[in-house]
């Protein structure tokens, strides 16, 4: 165990960080009874989080029932040797704190940093002023498309909001580009879930729509000064040329002539103005032809200050015109922040990406006891896994609680410590706040958040590839590591791609380049290397295949399901892949919208698969889609109206006859059903609304036995292995990005207020100053290093076979582009002296046999479908508690509780219909019970002295709580008051009792403190016959 108390672990893939993390972890929870408590371990995901508790219990079952050193696992003898502790004590002590962590589960805290985030929220909920039992939204994109819609809504209410949007949509459509500013707006909103965002928003908080406006008409006006001076200056340019004698055609074709013209007639692109030479020539003074004889010296010069000073002016005009296109969803973007408030505030919600936020201004300035002594616990030893992925914004709020450990000593004099483990190749969330930077600065000892000095360690071996896998990456890294940018991010690949190989020598790599970079050529590939693997003993589950886009996982999922190859992928799960999913709602859309030839069309095609003149049937059929339900299937659309949503379906499934067997598809669609009608209403507009949001990513969970190719993205793939990966589409641009952005910090008075902007991240950018420059840089070797991680990770997810199916891309010189993916491979080739332009395959290592596995043929049960609908035969209704749950009450006391609860429902006599039929409806009654209790309720409320009591004119407070002198609260069934004076009334069962009269004489003195004459105190007897007591 390292010696320091604060240890950081570099762990390249495959190395053996949950070994290296339990080993730790274990000899703390060893040396101490009640050291489990005093833990806390936060990794990523609920998976790794049930790995790490599995791998601790387990453990210490293991060595509890160790009994020699020779089957003794290598980590028990870890402990043996790394610790006091002797082989006879280890097995008793494991069984004694197995023991104790089971009987106090709950102190056993290993958790995801989300689920410690929000359980600091819950705790400081009220600090917070939120609601205590606020719901998380985990799917922020309903949320988001809601307030967007609310905002987009505001047209033609508040004009000068209709204003901004209006010019909007005309600015895009001038632009060539879609009017729909809900897509843009959407685009623009999802900054604000954002993590790395959040500090640039709060500057936006206290700014009105009104101060963007000054600013665009403001940037609009410099924009329009600045081609005026543009074209004055191209204009002087050309006077020097003609001043001096010179003609345009001394000029080699003409290009700086030309270039002048083309600004004074107000083309001003300076991607397409500056994409040439001109400027080093007119440096150099090679301006003229070389034929012209005695050219004027100070031309070159005088031409090099105009050229200059015009391409200064054109990129500062970029610059406002790049800020002015932003400025609009930018000033909205506060517009759908302040509606996303509203509706979390209406509906009780506060979205995951929230949390960091939150806390971060909430315990900031609180001392970590304060904050402890909330939580009600006291954590001495912190385990953060997957560091890489942690947040800034997370690592800050957890900064205070762990340095109050590490930095203090407990009561025994014991200081706490803190593992952290990560690897800065892995970091592939930057999008969510995880940066590889910060592992890197804490790693290089550039940043020191404690007084505690900090020990790097590196795991050294892989222990999950096989040698040729692990050897090929080693030497792949570190060929392409010179082509990143950042001298700190190409020191770390070097170091961290030098991993020991194990004692599993082979292995097997495949790097193949297609001639053709198209999807059929990939697809093809991937189908002859499945084939290829099975056909060396691997079954269809070895094999994973990893793309970096979805898309790619779509055609390849496609295609391989055309050639009967099993596969289960995000696609293949989705719920509107099943047709019979998709007749559903189109059948609930036709409910809405009859007339609608199209949603008449789908349902018949559906139903007219099996027929043999399908054409025939829908044309007859369309128009009187109702009547043909009704007709040939007996379905009644009215019924589907009427009902839910839910139950609507569970009788069209029943008509239509659609699970006669499991359909895992339907179960699942019907699942979200029962999900949408309790989160947004049974209605059917709900649902649709829901579904057309939502529908095109809902899906069924993988199951984990089918003998399928699995599909997956590199995102997805993180932290799992498999025997066999392929990698197909492996040709990916690295500096790809779509529609990106940069916040640009800028001068407050020459922008009226503003100190940052938002901009459109482009080539251009790094000509507007050289804080921009410096920015773009920095943004651009960050996504450099995104994609070279992504590539790391793909790598070494494989164990024993590894195949990349990538591209011989080269240009018309026959030279590779190292900023794409088949340009690294292509180096890499080249720097081993292996490759060969017509050569498109290259192997490593030998693909072996392996001894194919026999997959289970488990039958499958055929569960059948379980119907919900109320009409059929097996349903009935437990109407009274006692039937409900078998408890043999006193039928007797059940009616009296019954009759108690319609008596409580009727104001005057004219309630007794409602409040009978509120009986039925919720079970206390049955409908052949209503006339017996009705004529015992009538005897009551209609009963000679009691009549006039349930007629209008009086207000009456049925079961009111009365907050009694002592702070108790009692409950009386009736009172009735007419101005100052009041009559209380009790119904009661069974014997007369003297106790009551107290009860009631309570409640008159309650009244009379209040102010009331009581008339009358009642209790009415409900027997087999009413009677009445006067006190």
């Amino acid at each position: 165990m390292p010696s320091k108390s604060f240890t950081i672990y570099n762990a390249s893939a495959g190395s053996g960080k949950t070994y290296a993390l339990a080993k730790v972890y274990l000899k703390i929870i060893l040396a101490s009874p009640q050291n489990f408590r005093k833990i806390l371990a936060i990794t990523f995901t609920n998976k790794a989080v049930n790995e790490m508790k599995h791998r601790i219990l387990n453990s210490l079952y293991e060595f509890s029932i160790t009994t020699s050193i020779e089957e003794a696992s290598p980590l028990f003898n870890d402990l043996i040797n790394e610790t006091q502790f002797t082989f006879e004590d280890l097995p008793s002590l494991s069984k004694l704190r197995l023991k104790q962590i089971l009987h106090n589960y709950a102190f056993f805290d290993i958790s995801t940093i989300d689920k410690f985030t929000h359980r600091l929220i819950r705790t400081f909920a009220k600090d917070l002023k939120i609601p205590q039992n606020f719901e998380v939204v985990l799917d922020v994109d309903l949320l988001l498309q809601e307030a967007v819609e609310r905002v987009i809504g505001k047209a033609g209410d508040d004009p000068g909001f209709t204003k901004v949007l209006l010019d909007f949509a005309l600015e895009k459509i001038e632009d060539d580009r879609s009017w729909d500013i809900g897509f843009d707006l959407l685009k623009i909103g999802k900054l604000i879930f954002d993590e790395n965002n959040a500090e640039h928003l709060n500057h936006l908080k206290n700014v009105e729509l009104g101060d963007f406006l000054k600013l665009q008409s403001h940037l609009k006006s410099q924009v329009k000064t600045l081609e005026n001076k543009i074209v004055e200056l191209a204009t002087a340019s050309l006077d020097i040329i003609i001043d001096y004698g010179v003609e345009f055609k001394d000029f080699p074709r003409e290009t700086l002539p030309n270039h002048f013209i083309k600004i004074k007639d107000g083309n001003l692109n300076p991607t397409l103005l500056y994409n040439n030479k001109l400027e080093e020539n007119l440096i150099e003074g090679k301006i003229l032809k070389a034929t012209i004889k005695n050219p004027p010296l100070e031309l070159s010069p005088l031409l090099l200050n105009k050229y200059q000073n015009i391409k200064q002016l054109i990129y500062k005009r970029g610059l406002f015109s790049n800020i002015n296109r932003n400025i609009v969803p930018f000033a909205l973007l506060n517009a759908i922040q302040k509606e996303l408030k509203i509706i979390q505030e209406e509906k009780d919600q506060l979205s995951i990406s929230e949390f960091n936020t939150l806390i971060a201004k909430e315990i900031k300035d609180q001392p970590a006891p304060f904050i402890y002594e909330r939580l009600g616990e006291k954590y001495r030893h912190y385990f953060i896994d997957e560091f890489q992925d942690t947040s800034q914004m997370q690592w800050e709020n957890l900064i205070p609680l762990i340095g109050n450990a590490m930095e203090g000593e407990d009561e025994l004099g014991d200081t706490g410590s803190l593992f952290l483990v990560g690897d800065p190749k892995q970091a592939i969330y930057r999008w969510r706040g995880g940066k590889a930077e910060q592992f890197l600065e804490l790693a290089t000892q550039q940043k020191h958040p404690f007084t505690i000095e900090s020990e790097l360690v590196t795991l050294p071996k892989n222990y999950r590839s096989y040698a040729e896998i692990i050897n090929f990456n080693n030497s792949f890294f570190q060929s392409i590591s010179p082509f990143l940018e950042n001298t700190l991010y190409q020191e770390f690949f070097k170091i961290g791609n030098q991993q020991e190989v194990n004692q599993k020598d082979g292995g097997y790599v495949n790097l193949s380049l297609l001639e053709e970079d198209n999807a059929e050529q990939y697809a093809l590939e991937t189908l002859a290397t499945i084939s290829k693997c099975l056909a060396q003993g691997y079954t269809y589950s070895d094999i994973c295949i990893i793309v970096r886009k979805k898309k790619h996982g779509s055609v390849l999922a496609n295609f391989l399901m055309q050639n009967e190859i099993p596969v289960v992928s995000p696609d293949s799960l989705l719920l509107n892949g099943s047709p019979k999913a998709i007749f559903l709602v189109h059948l609930i859309r036709y409910m809405v919208q009859p007339t609608e030839l199209e949603i008449q069309f789908e349902i018949l095609n559906y139903l007219s698969e099996e027929k043999e003149d399908r054409h025939a049937y829908i044309f007859e059929n369309l128009n009187h889609l109702e009547t043909h339900l009704l007709e040939e299937y007996g379905f009644d659309c009215s019924k589907l109206r009427q009902a839910s949503v839910f139950d609507g379906l569970a009788y069209a499934i029943k008509i239509f006859n659609l699970i006669p067997n499991s359909d895992a598809h339907l179960s699942a669609f019907m699942d979200l059903v029962f999900d949408v009608e309790q989160k947004y209403g049974s209605d059917i507009q709900s649902f649709l609304d829901y579904w057309d949001k939502k529908g095109n990513s809902s899906s069924i969970s993988t199951p984990e036995n089918l003998d399928s190719v699995q599909i997956m993205t590199i995102h997805k793939s993180k932290g799992l292995e498999f025997p066999v990966v392929i990698f197909p589409y492996a040709n990916s641009n690295v500096f790809e990005e779509i529609d990106p952005k940069l916040w640009l910090p800028v001068d407050k008075e020459e922008f009226l207020g503003f100190s940052e902007v938002l901009i459109n991240k482009k080539q251009e950018v790094k000509e507007y100053g050289e804080l921009e420059s410096l920015l773009y840089d920095l943004d651009h070797q960050k996504l450099q290093l995104d994609a070279f991680n992504l590539l790391y990770v793909v790598l070494t997810r494989a164990v024993n076979a590894l195949f990349i199916i990538s591209s011989n891309n080269l240009d018309k010189k026959g030279d590779y582009n190292p900023n794409y993916y088949s340009g690294l491979f292509i180096h890499f080739l080249k720097s081993k002296e292996l490759y060969e332009q017509d050569k498109l395959e290259y192997e490593f290592g030998e693909l072996k046999s392996v001894e194919t596995k026999r997959f289970s043929n488990t039958i499958q049960k055929n569960i059948p479908y379980i119907y919900t609908n109320k009409d059929r035969p097996d349903f009935k209704i437990l109407a009274l508690g006692g039937i409900l749950w078998d408890e043999g009450l006193d039928v007797a006391v059940n009616q009296g509780n019954v009759i108690h609860t319609i008596l409580g429902a009727i104001y005057t006599t004219a309630d007794l219909e409602r409040a009978l039929q509120m009986a039925i409806q919720k079970g206390f009654i049955k409908d052949q019970e209503k006339e017996k209790i009705k004529a015992i309720v009538k005897r009551v409320i209609y009963h000679q002295d009691l009549h006039h009591f349930y007629e209008t004119g009086f207000e009456v407070l049925n079961e009111r709580d009365l907050l009694m002198d002592n702070g108790t609260i009692q409950r009386p069934d009736r009172v009735v008051l007419k101005g100052n004076h009041a009559t209380i009334i009790d119904y009661k069962t069974g014997e007369r009792n003297a106790k009551y009269h107290n009860q009631l004489n309570t409640y008159a003195e309650s009244f009379s403190n209040m102010e009331y004459i009581i008339d009358h105190k009642i209790i009415v007897y409900i027997n087999t016959e009413i009677q009445l007591e006067y006190i």
